[in-house]
């Protein structure tokens, strides 16, 4: 008789157990889905990232143009940490066809390389003739994404942005 009720005994405790960990796994799941919508809510909009990018882009033109090497290597590390924040937050975005996980890397890799080295050899010549061509990559990576176009960053007398639909 002592080993039925210790056998039930068990199977009742082994019962509770269940179910205590069935609503401790329903607890642990809405609070995840709480965490991640709080998360989601406090992420960076593309919008905002990309004005971040914007303002580095013109430092670093500056920063370049005035053979301040240090801050042109900080300003285009700042360029970089933001594409790939918005690579991170953003992989797919709205209507745009190619994952953006694909198209920053494509349309930007070669030119961040170009100034990268245009710092490092500390030629002011090369770097103007490299930041152009980061300057193209980003209106084609705007274009391809159907996104805000930014022509005439740097060099014009008149008007530094030119945003085009």
């Amino acid at each position: 008789m002592k080993t039925i009720l210790m056998g039930l005994a068990v199977i009742f405790l082994a019962g509770c157990s269940q179910q205590q960990n069935i609503n401790s796994n329903a607890a642990l799941e809405a609070k995840v889905a709480s965490l991640e919508k709080t998360v989601d809510d406090l992420k960076p909009g593309l919008g905002e990232i990309m004005g971040v990018i914007q303002q580095h882009h013109a430092k670093l033109y500056y920063a370049g143009t005035k053979s301040n090497w240090p801050l042109a290597g900080y300003e285009l590390d700042e360029i970089q940490e933001s594409l790939d924040d918005a690579m991170k937050f953003y992989p797919e975005f709205k209507d745009v066809k190619v994952p953006l996980t694909q198209l920053i890397p494509t349309m930007t890799k070669a030119s961040v390389a170009q100034v990268r080295t245009a710092i490092e050899q500390k030629k002011e010549k090369s770097f103007v003739q490299a930041f152009g061509a980061l300057s193209g990559s980003c209106s084609n990576c705007h274009e391809a994404a159907n996104a805000m176009i930014f022509r005439n960053l740097a060099g014009t007398s008149d008007r530094n942005i030119n945003d085009e639909r």
